[in-house]
């Protein structure tokens, strides 16, 4: 299938989405974003962008399953 991305990279841009949300949630970011409104808007976008690697990472490797068990 044109655009799906090899299974390392898959893994790579999953784990780098996973990474970006544990960040967003750690506790320095969590206790900054209490006293900044533009921190607690980057954290959203920061959870978001992860969410997005994540799926993107997941959608590839479900259509690599399916395409070579098919």
């Amino acid at each position: 299938m044109p655009g799906l991305l090899s299974p390392m990279r898959a893994l790579i841009l999953g784990t780098i989405g996973l990474l970006c949300q544990v960040v967003a949630l750690l506790p320095p970011v969590d206790n900054a974003v209490e006293t900044n409104a533009a921190i607690h808007y980057l954290q959203h976008g920061i959870i978001f962008a992860g969410g997005v690697c994540m799926g993107i990472a997941l959608r590839d490797l479900l259509m690599m399953s399916r395409r070579s068990s098919g």
